[in-house]
Order: structure tokens, then C-alpha cells, then sequence
């Protein structure tokens, strides 16, 4: 799910926004988030609050129709709203908190948003030009376990935002967790744990292979001929779409999703190529809820958002059939997503009495991929276009792992989540079109600002 020929008209609308940044006269003193309650600019653009009724209204209206649907994945001004609001157009399951919010400190430095870098598509820019200038929508780091920077534009601290395929990376966290406790084994196929796919290609493919877009299979969701497996209905991406129902059943099929993937075939062999698929995330969330007992917005509930201390209830899209859409139908606030962020980092203490990422996942993630196919799909080449770096891998539905052990995973539109353990960094976004965010954090994170200090 990528958008980026919205961006540059959206980018004209959003540069005289006034741009939030958070306590940044404050500097010689560290004070509790909970115990700031920063102002609002009345200049500011504020969607939930500042979009006319009559607006919502039009939008809601425009997405009922289903022929339509396949936009919400597109910036626009439409989706500008509704990615702060999906639960107007999508039935939704709560993420439910629970217990004392975890207090993150406050000590802004300005030296971040000032850091001046060389953007690979952009040129020279810093992180305060870069934010201001494109359509993003908030920003945060934080460095062992304090925040440094967290600006604002077109959302309040407190509103909640899509993570789109950010999300992909917590039914891979469960799987991982349910691994370590020996109830998966990622070397089985994916028809051991989901009965409706024996019989099928899926008995070839193992649940690793799931986990790194590396299954061989087609109806892939960038790798086909054309690259129009959102556009052409023949497709097998596209009738899983429709089988979920967020595209229009054009053909008439009335196929169920397990039939949609039964039908799939091998295109190639297994671990030969990376290539991006949100089905094989959605195969993992069926195995998370068949082998746990529970839906996946309970158990992820469970292990781990009433764990570290969120600041707000969650949301997940769910289909008329009830099954999940983590794979990219995520909501929550930004400070909430970069809590999630911490648990992968050395700060996972200052979210969560327990830790929840062992160091063994944390080598999964970093040393588990292929770097040998990471360029062999389309998504891989398009992410070596952002950063200079050469050799990536991706792992566990991370989209980059780079040889210093950072990992990034990518929403539609500009969405990020952005953890570097060896710094004990954290960066997080939001955005309503994607312009090499990417870029920009991992030049945030290999300065000099942070790598001074690196563990």
C-alpha cells in the first residue's frame, strides 16, 4: 500500500501550517509528559476539530460506496480526515488499555530538529524544513527513554492516527512471542496451523517465510506484471481484497479468503526474493488468534498494550467476517506507537515492568534476514533509493534491517516506526504522503547527536 503522487500537491496546502514543537524553550529541565499540557496555537490546523461537518459528512458518504474503498489508501484531502478518523468508515475492534500510564520524560533539544543532513532524494534539509514543508502530520524521538523532539501539525497530541502496514510488525511480534513459549514453529507450513489451506501451495511455504515476504508464491502485492495488483481485477492480491471486503466484487466471485489464497500459486522458490505482500501478514494474524484462542486485538491487548503503559485505547479494522486488518487498519496516538517502538529498545523499562522483546527476538530481527534478496522485489529496490546504505536485509515484517541492527518498518502514505537498540533511539510519524521519511531518520540516528553516545 504506497501513495506518493498525492504528496506533492498536499505538500503546497500544508507549508504555512503552523508547526507545534512541543516545550522547545524548555531544555535545562526534564519533566513527566503527564505533567505538561502544552498549548494549542489557535493558527494551528487541527483536522478533528477543524473540518467543517458538513465535510465529514461528504467523506463518509464518498467511501460507503465500496467501488470506491481502494482510495482510502491514497493521500488526499478526503484521507487528510479520515486516516485520523477510520473508525467513521470501518467497523473496528478496541485495543483496550489498562493500568497507570507510563510517563515519558520531556527534554527537548533543539539541536534535533536543527540537525542539518543530506537527503538521497531531497538534498540538503533538516528534520524542522523536512516536516514543515511536506504534508506530515507529527513527529517524535526519544532517546533512551526521554523525548528530545515531538512536533504536531495537523493533529492533536491525543488523536489517534493509522499506522497502515506500521502495523504489520505486531502480529510478527506475537508470532515471535508464542514462538518463544514453543506454541509456533516457524519452520512449519502455514496450512500446519491454518486446516483451510492444506491442500494448497500454502503447504510449501513455512511460517518463516511468511514472517520475511519470502514466500515464492504470486498474487504478490507489487511484484506482478504491470504492477496492477490493486487495479486489476484478475489479480489474486486484488480478490483477496475483495474477499475481505474493502475492494468491489467486480466479477461476481463471492469467494472467501481462504479460497482466494488457496488458489495461489508458486511462482518461484522460497527465501530467493523479497517481496512485499500484505496477505502473508494477514496469515500470520489467523495464526496468531487460531493458535492463542483469542482475537488478535485481545491477545495483542494482553501481551502487550496493557503492558507498557499506553496512554489510550487502541483500534483495528476488522472485516464484516470479523477477522483482523493489522496488516494496515491500525489507530492509535503517536506517543502510544512510539511506546511500542521502546519495547525493541534498552528503555523497554521505562514502558513496562516486564520485558517483552528478548534479546533472542532482537537477534531474530537483526541477524534473521537475507540481504542476498532484499533487491530482488520492487520494494527492496525502492527502499535502496531512499538511504545510502548498500547492504539491507528485512526480517519478521520489518521492511529494513541494516547492518548496525537498526530496523524500520514503512506504512501506506508516510507512516514510520523507527528503532535503533544500539542507540537506544526511537522515531515515529505520522504523515498524509510519503516523501523518503526514511531517510530522514536514519540520518537522524547515525549523527553525531546520537551516535556520541552509542551503547
Amino acid at each position: 500500500m504506497k501513495s506518493q503522487t498525492f504528496a506533492k500537491l498536499f505538500s503546497t496546502a500544508v507549508i504555512g501550517f503552523f508547526c507545534i514543537d512541543l516545550l522547545g524553550n524548555i531544555r535545562a529541565q526534564t519533566v513527566p509528559e503527564m505533567s505538561q499540557k502544552p498549548p494549542v496555537p489557535p493558527n494551528s490546523v487541527r483536522l478533528s476539530v477543524d473540518t467543517p461537518l458538513e465535510e465529514i459528512y461528504e467523506y463518509q458518504e464518498f467511501f460507503k460506496d465500496i467501488n470506491n474503498q481502494p482510495q482510502v489508501q491514497l493521500a488526499s484531502p478526503k484521507t487528510a480526515y479520515l486516516w485520523q478518523h477510520m473508525s467513521r468508515i470501518l467497523r473496528t475492534a478496541m485495543i483496550l488499555r489498562d493500568g497507570q500510564i507510563s510517563e515519558l520524560p520531556v527534554k527537548i533539544d533543539p539541536a534535533v530538529g536543527a540537525l542539518k543532513f543530506e537527503h538521497k532524494q531531497k538534498g540538503k534539509e533538516t528534520l524542522n524544513e523536512h516536516f514543515a514543508k511536506y504534508p506530515m502530520d507529527a513527529a517524535i524521538v526519544i532517546h533512551k527513554g526521554t523525548i528530545v523532539h515531538e512536533t504536531y501539525k495537523t493533529m492533536r497530541p491525543f488523536d489517534k492516527h493509522n499506522w497502515f502496514s506500521s502495523g504489520k510488525v505486531i502480529p510478527s511480534t506475537l508470532i515471535a512471542l508464542l514462538e518463544e513459549e514453543g506454541k509456533v514453529d516457524v519452520k512449519k507450513p502455514v496450512s500446519f496451523y491454518i486446516t483451510e489451506l492444506k491442500g494448497s501451495n500454502w503447504d510449501t511455504v513455512s511460517v518463516l517465510e511468511a514472517l520475511n515476504m519470502s514466500t515464492g508464491l504470486d498474487s504478490t502485492e507489487h511484484d506482478e506484471p504491470m504492477d496492477d495488483s490493486r487495479t486489476n481485477p484478475e489479480r489474486g492480491w486484488f480478490q483477496w481484497a475483495v474477499s475481505l471486503g474493502l475492494f468491489p466484487d467486480v466479477k461476481q466471485r463471492n469467494q472467501t479468503p481462504f479460497q482466494v489464497l488457496g488458489q495461489m500459486q508458486r511462482r518461484k522458490p522460497g527465501n530467493t526474493a523479497f517481496e512485499y505482500n500484505s496477505i502473508n501478514t494477514w496469515v500470520l494474524e489467523i495464526i496468531v488468534e487460531r493458535v492463542s484462542g483469542k482475537p488478535l486485538n485481545e491477545f495483542f491487548g494482553d501481551r502487550i498494550w496493557r503492558k507498557i503503559g499506553a496512554q489510550s485505547d487502541a483500534y483495528v479494522a476488522v472485516t464484516p467476517d470479523g477477522y483482523p486488518l493489522t496488516f494496515g487498519m491500525v489507530s492509535s496516538n503517536l506517543r502510544d506507537l512510539a511506546r511500542f517502538g521502546l519495547i525493541f529498545s534498552p528503555s523497554w523499562n521505562k514502558v513496562s515492568k516486564k520485558r517483552i522483546v528478548s534479546n533472542r527476538l532482537l537477534n531474530k530481527i537483526q541477524r534473521g534476514g537475507n540481504p542476498a534478496i532484499f533487491a530482488k522485489g520492487h520494494f527492496g529496490q525502492e527502499l535502496l533509493g531512499i538511504v545510502y546504505d548498500k547492504k539491507l536485509s528485512n526480517s519478521y515484517q520489518w521492511d529494513v534491517v541494516f547492518q548496525d541492527g537498526d530496523f524500520y518498518k514503512e506504512g501506506v502514505g508516510g507512516q514510520g516506526l523507527y528503532v535503533s537498540p544500539s542507540r537506544d533511539l526511537v522515531i515515529a510519524w505520522f504523515s498524509t504522503g510519503k516523501n523518503g521519511e526514511l531517510g530522514v531518520a536514519r540520518a537522524i540516528a547515525t549523527s553525531s547527536i546520537f551516535s556520541r553516545d552509542r551503547r
